[in-house]
């Protein structure tokens, strides 16, 4: 009894296995609704305080990408301070623009180094993706009840989920299934990544039948996709397709594949959604765009914020929107050229560290599995240019992290030659060298120890 009262009273938590709990629990949370990923992420950040409370300034990449937004936020807000007006029976009528981003990359900052701090193994990250795929089952559900007019469901228990996310839509009431995330075009931007995470199932699952399941699960996504009635999310879909077959080093089978679908589209209009309201999206799309080049030049250094860009556009508008519609004209205009600039430097390294982890990477599951989530975060930049889907947290969660993972492996796989080589020689060589057996009287072998050595940095 004695002993028992002499262990300290948290020493039953195990941070490693919380940690990955709370890995599990975020891509989840993605699944349910836009309020509970912002939570868990929340938690996470607090967590990841308290665990590396004297190790929590990196500046490698993606961090500095995530500090350099923080910052611009930051002074973007003191030159220019605007505030978000509440409802005025709230406890705070009103807050600081520059509050909600900075608090939002900071979070992706701790979530960052909570990623690393993981160490997790392309195994591990593998096995999380499937688990994830297969609760993309729940949103696809979803999306296509809600386009079922059956008075069974009314009175089953689905009633009260179908109900929740009715009364929190944020778009006008339509034909088209807004899902779990509120609108059509967010929960369309997710079923996009499941839809690629159909694909890279069957290739890396052995059996037929696991295979065919895999397909069978593309095809259900994509009848969802159809479900929300989303253009751009075709156009993400295609792209996605084509980086995943590019990734694997097919070149010819890429352009092959991508000039199918054009001509798929070009000779069969009626496949594109809402056909009928194409160019009136158009007109309207290109109105908006105008405006936000409008607002960027005129605020060409910092940008407005991203909750300050909708009173800036309805005051030269004369109608409100949320956002520019377009991933980089928002960030524009929101972030200013110093925003700009940053952001497209971390799409531009994200994809050339995708692409030399793929190189270094030995089974060809671990190869699939880089391009898996390279095709996610060009499918989400594809998506929007018609649309700002990473914007949103459940859509945000899953492009910030997808990001992440590639940095962090290709850092642990290729910056740190934590690699087996791919020829006999190579594996040989590097073999002898962990063993100290390397023969250095042989002019010739260390010649070629070095030339090997050189040729995997």
């Amino acid at each position: 009894m004695k002993k028992y009262w002499n262990v300290r009273k948290w020493d039953w938590i195990q941070p490693r296995l919380l940690q990955r709990q709370l890995t599990v629990l975020l891509f989840f949370s993605i699944l349910i609704s836009p309020f509970t990923s912002p939570v868990i992420l929340f938690v996470i950040g607090v967590w990841t305080l308290v665990l590396y409370r004297n190790n929590w300034i990196q500046w490698s990449w993606p961090e500095s990408f995530f500090l350099g937004m923080i910052l611009i936020s930051f002074v973007s807000w003191v030159f220019h301070p605007s505030w978000y007006y509440l409802s005025p029976t709230s406890l705070i009528p009103k807050i600081p623009t520059g509050l909600i981003p900075i608090a939002l990359f900071g979070l992706y900052y701790l979530l960052s180094l909570w990623v690393r701090h993981l160490n997790l193994e392309w195994k591990e990250i593998e096995k999380l993706y499937l688990t994830f795929w297969l609760g993309g089952m729940y949103v696809a559900f979803i999306v296509i009840v809600q386009q079922i007019d059956w008075h069974v469901l009314t009175k089953s228990w689905l009633r009260f989920a179908l109900d929740f996310y009715d009364e929190y839509r944020w778009q006008t009431v339509s034909v088209r299934s807004v899902g779990t995330a509120g609108n059509s075009n967010l929960t369309a931007a997710l079923l996009i990544c499941f839809s690629l995470m159909s694909i890279y199932a069957q290739s890396v699952y052995q059996k037929r039948w696991q295979k065919v399941f895999a397909y069978v699960m593309f095809v259900i996504f994509c009848i969802a996709i159809w479900c929300t009635g989303s253009r751009g999310a075709w156009a993400g879909v295609v792209i996605g397709l084509v980086v995943q077959v590019w990734m694997t080093g097919h070149r010819k089978w890429t352009l092959s594949f991508f000039f199918s679908l054009v001509a798929l589209v070009l000779f069969f209009p009626e496949l594109i959604p809402r056909s009928e309201t194409v160019w009136y999206t158009i007109k309207d799309r290109f109105e908006i765009w105008t405006t936000a080049i409008e607002i960027f030049r005129e605020n060409w250094l910092l940008g407005t914020l991203p909750l300050y860009f909708s009173e800036v556009f309805e005051a030269k508008a004369g109608f409100a929107v949320y956002h520019a519609h377009n991933i980089f004209l928002g960030v524009a205009a929101e972030y200013g050229i110093f925003g700009l600039t940053l952001f497209v430097a971390f799409i531009l390294l994200t994809i050339r560290r995708a692409r030399r982890w793929r190189k270094v990477a030995v089974q060809k599951e671990e190869k699939r599995l880089a391009g898996m989530l390279l095709s996610q975060v060009v499918a989400l930049i594809s998506h929007g240019m018609y649309d700002y889907p990473i914007m949103s947290p459940q859509v945000g969660v899953v492009f910030m992290i997808g990001a992440i993972i590639i940095h962090t492996q290709y850092e642990k796989r290729y910056l740190r030659n934590q690699v087996v080589p791919d020829n006999k020689e190579t594996k040989e060589s590097m073999e002898s060298v962990s063993k100290r057996e390397l023969d250095y009287r042989n002019v010739s072998t260390v010649f070629l120890s070095i030339r090997n050595y050189l040729k995997n940095l």
